[in-house]
């Protein structure tokens, strides 16, 4: 495992890297440090330092690391990868560009008359949490966790569209996210990742860009960790509500 103290000391650029070693690890395999960082945009001399401070003294050592973690993987290991990537993921949120963003999408939903939450399955259930919590701080907001339910919006009224989807591209999410925005409803999306197509069809994506993790029992359970996508309702519900002058 990568240490704890060396993830911490990483800047923002550095994190980015970070991300991209744990969520492509079978590709980085069979990459040199030249290809990695031209995929990536970066230096080679930033892939170094990402190196050093996790502890390695160069890339091929890197390599040889996350080769073996592929290899001998247990499931115990993987739930404690899901806490790790969380922890650097709330370094992300606090960084300047996470937060001028989440400030973004808090003045929409200040702004709103009301909220619509917009999910199925694991996301639908996070959807009914996130609109619980809005209304329990004092925001207008309600649930639509079927994709076939009608929406009825009042053209005059100001509405926010919270869609949440790990995989980003559920048909029926996505045909629900294009319905909200036929009425002018403004759409913030909560996304693993930031190339799928509800990200796309969003004023306002956020993204926690988590390695997928799949449930050894179930082939088709998604285990990949939610708990960014709590951090960011709460953290979008005290920024509205003390927007809105009432915290």
């Amino acid at each position: 495992m990568f240490e704890t103290v060396g993830i911490r000391q990483l800047n923002f650029l550095e994190t980015q890297v970070f991300n991209a070693l744990i969520a492509d690890r079978a590709e980085v395999e069979n990459e040199t440090i030249r290809g990695f960082a031209a995929r990536l945009h970066v230096s080679t001399s930033t892939v170094m330092h990402v190196c050093k401070k996790l502890g390695f003294e160069g890339w091929t050592e890197l390599k040889y690391h996350l080769k073996n973690e592929n290899n001998k993987k247990i499931l115990e290991e993987q739930d404690y990868d899901s806490m790790l990537e969380f922890s650097f993921f709330l370094n992300r949120l606090y960084s300047n560009d996470y937060q001028k963003q989440l400030n973004q999408a808090a003045k929409l939903i200040s702004d709103a008359d009301y909220c619509i939450f917009c999910g199925v399955g694991a996301s639908g259930s996070l959807c009914d949490y996130g609109s619980k919590y809005f209304v329990n701080i004092g925001l207008s907001s309600f649930v639509i966790s079927d994709p076939f339910q009608a929406v009825q919006t009042n053209s005059e009224n100001k509405v926010v569209a919270l869609i949440l989807s790990e995989s980003g591209n559920t048909d029926q999410v996505v045909k629900k996210t294009q319905e909200f925005k036929s009425y002018g409803a403004k759409i913030i999306s909560i996304t693993n990742s930031s190339d799928t197509a509800i990200a796309k069809l969003a004023d306002l994506g956020f993204t926690y860009n988590l390695m997928d993790e799949w449930s050894k029992q179930y082939p088709q359970g998604n285990l990949t960790t939610q708990l960014p996508v709590i951090a960011i309702i709460e953290t979008l519900a005290h920024k509205s509500i003390v927007k809105k002058g009432k915290l």
